[in-house]
């Protein structure tokens, strides 16, 4: 299924905005994102592997 281009002037400035609102807001909040998949990841696979990190791994 394609995706249409935009032609007229306000589906232009609608794809302008989207485009903005994702530098501005999306883009800076994917290290936030990122590092909460990662500790929820980590803090899965502490439980299920025995010995995991301990808290002198951590410091």
């Amino acid at each position: 299924m394609a995706v249409p281009k935009p032609t007229s002037a306000l589906e232009i400035a609608a794809v302008a905005v989207g485009a903005v609102f994702a530098l501005l807001v999306v883009v800076p909040l994917l290290p936030l994102v990122l590092d909460l998949v990662v500790g929820i990841f980590r803090g899965f696979f502490d439980v299920i592997v025995p010995g995991g990190r301990t808290y002198d791994d951590v410091r």
